[in-house]
């Protein structure tokens, strides 16, 4: 059985939940906090798998609690669950390794599956914020999907001769292109603009 906590400052929201929750039978709420701080107090005294944290609280808000969660208790899965689609938020969440990001209206069907995926290790985040994200890296780096191909290819370990021979280009047209990204990003090596580009999660392995 996986067991749960609920970070939220509203109590309808929480006791929508817990409800939600009482039709899974392979899902136990076992504990819930009204912000940061009461979690991580609630930690040092119960034991869960999965914390659905929100975003916007008061005394301790979610992306603190976020950081202090992977800090103070690494085995725990962090599932922001907000309203916020804000860019900003979502990258800084993404950043602290929180384990998901979904928006509070996403169905009951996808936030057990989400739940599950987090267990077994996957990353999942709402289809609106991937969008977003796009939509931001777009304005912000102006890069491409197939820029991000080839940084994808790259953090994978595949040399330019393979890349070149995969996409049907020369060698020197593909450096010519890590030369492009490399201005967009104001990076100057391959090594940098990897590392830049997987710290602002545009590209996963």
């Amino acid at each position: 059985m996986i067991k749960i906590m609920i970070v939220d400052n509203h109590p309808v929201f929480r006791e929508g939940l817990k409800s939600v929750f009482d039709s899974n039978p392979d899902i136990k709420v076992v504990s819930e906090a009204e912000n940061g701080k009461i979690a991580l107090d609630l930690l040092d005294t119960v034991n869960i798998d999965v914390m659905l944290l929100d975003i916007r609280m008061p005394v301790l808000n979610g992306t603190s609690t976020l950081s202090r969660v992977k800090s103070q208790f690494p085995e725990v899965k962090v599932i922001i669950l907000t309203t916020y689609e804000d860019i900003g938020v979502f990258s800084k969440a993404m950043a602290l390794k929180a384990d998901g990001y979904l928006l509070k209206y996403a169905t009951t069907e996808i936030i057990f599956q989400t739940i599950n995926d987090v267990m077994n290790g996957k990353v999942i985040v709402s289809p609106e914020m991937l969008q977003n994200t796009t939509d931001y890296r777009n304005v912000k780096y102006e890069l491409s999907e197939e820029d991000l191909d080839l940084l994808t290819r790259i953090a994978r370990g595949e040399h330019s001769s393979k890349i070149a021979k995969d996409l049907h280009f020369s060698e020197r047209t593909i450096k010519g292109r890590l030369t492009s990204i490399y201005s967009k990003l104001g990076v100057d090596s391959r090594a940098a603009a990897v590392a830049k580009v997987m710290q602002l999660e545009l590209i996963r392995l």
